[in-house]
């Protein structure tokens, strides 16, 4: 029994040695964690914010995304608008390809796929200027003689296909900020490509725009209503509704033809990292020394003690409240701003920057009543935030070790922190960002 009661009273110290506590807040654009640990040492306070909207940029293997629809589509050329029936322009199934590569949720880029049926008229002349595309050797009967009959119309019949590369925008994202699990989306795009003949040797260029509505279905699954349009070259089904006497006339009115298209598909995320963007965060930890701490409110407490025991020395404990004071409410230190430099990817110190911390380290020990700060820092374009992470911490260390170690600093008179990858610090040079600053705390 007693050896029980011996283990609970051992756990309980040393479960309150490590008592920690975590406090949580959050707002429209972030959320912050402040974790306090107890530690026999003393106290570490870390604090992590994360930015609601703002994402990291993937790798090329992450956020690919395929899509597949089927719909219908016309392309409308020269003699096409005399058609009584417009509808008959329209081919089914038209089938609809794309792959695209999201490098934020914001921006993509991509290829595209159409494979449709060419149906329209053309304006059978016999004329060698007319290199009419599709052409077959059936009359047109949607036009009376009274309005197209006399112009010779006939039916054009084939399939064609239209390959392009295109810039992406998620306006969803770009208007409303990044949210994972939004349920609809809206993807807007445009580029330009080839048009081809299936059935017949035609090609001609295409500009290509539409607007993608997806509705997500899973994490990686989502159902596409698309809607597109475009003009392509006049060159690519060879025809002119203009009655021109010659080739310069001809040629001096060619014009651009026009084709939309509506479908309906799925949209599958795939790749290394299929559907979440990470938030961005950054995370800062401070060590207390809760012995100094206690022994500084000890010495207040004994001269407090003294000033009212002993009047007739009123003169001497002045002096020490002046002496305490110092300790704990700094009011004139040295203005100390210092920057340690490091070569990229490394935290090693160059013999330059050791040269330099060893007039670092005599200001440091001529104040022996001001504590400094020595911060890590590492510059967020050149890598991942976990490994600029551990740059910056690297780098602190090295510094603080070569101090204590190297140089005889007080250890009490330094505090550490590090800071990760950060944007440019000075003049827009991400090297002058891989560093180590120094710099007095004013209490």
């Amino acid at each position: 029994m007693k050896r029980l009661f011996a283990f609970i009273a051992v756990a309980c110290v040393f479960s309150s040695a490590f008592a920690q506590e975590v406090k949580r807040t959050e707002d429209d654009k972030t959320i912050t964690v402040v974790e306090e640990t107890q530690t026999p040492e003393g106290r570490v306070v870390t604090t992590t914010t994360i930015q609601k909207d703002r994402v990291f940029v993937n790798g090329f293997l992450y956020n690919w995304e395929l899509m597949g629809a089927v719909g219908t589509q016309l392309y409308y050329g020269e003699n096409d608008w005399k058609m009584v029936n417009k509808l008959d322009m329209l081919s089914f199934p038209s089938f609809d390809l794309y792959l695209t590569k999201w490098a934020s949720p914001y921006f993509g880029v991509g290829l595209g796929a159409n494979v449709s049926k060419f149906e329209g008229i053309y304006q059978n002349r016999g004329d060698h200027l007319f290199a009419t595309r599709f052409k077959t050797d059936n009359a047109f009967k949607g036009a009376t003689v009274k309005d197209y009959g006399y112009q010779n119309l006939y039916c054009q019949e084939g399939y064609y296909g239209n390959v392009f590369a295109l810039a992406h925008a998620d306006l969803t994202n770009i208007i409303g900020g990044y949210k994972a699990k939004r349920f609809w989306t809206i993807d807007a795009f445009a580029g330009g490509g080839v048009l081809f003949g299936i059935t017949d040797k035609a090609i001609g260029a295409s500009f290509n725009v539409g607007v993608s509505n997806k509705f997500r279905l899973t994490d990686n699954l989502s159902i596409t209503l698309n809607l597109r349009g475009g003009l392509a070259s006049d060159d690519f089904e060879g025809e002119s509704n203009l009655n021109e006497p010659d080739e310069t006339h001809f040629l001096a009115n060619h014009k651009l033809d026009g084709i939309a298209g509506a479908s309906i598909g799925l949209a599958w995320k795939i790749g290394k990292k299929k559907s979440r963007w990470e938030n961005t965060y950054r995370t800062s930890t401070i060590h207390y020394n809760d012995a100094a701490l206690a022994r500084r409110d000890s010495i207040n407490l004994a001269l407090s003690k003294d000033l009212k025991d002993a009047a007739t020395t009123i003169g001497d404990l002045r002096r020490q409240i002046k002496d305490s004071e110092n300790t704990q409410y700094i009011t004139e230190v040295p203005d100390l701003w210092f920057h340690i430099n490091f070569i990229v990817d490394r935290w090693d110190l160059v013999n330059r920057e050791k040269v330099n911390l060893q007039s670092v380290a005599d200001i440091i020990k001529s104040t022996p009543s001001v504590k400094y700060l020595l911060c890590g820092y590492a510059d967020k374009q050149t890598a991942t935030p976990s490994h600029n992470e551990m740059l910056s911490k690297n780098r602190v260390e090295t510094v603080y070790n070569y101090l204590t170690k190297e140089l005889g600093v007080d250890p009490e008179q330094l505090v550490t922190d590090y800071k990760g990858g950060v944007d440019y610090m000075f003049y827009d040079e991400k090297e002058l960002s891989r560093c180590c600053m120094i710099t007095a705390i004013k209490e």
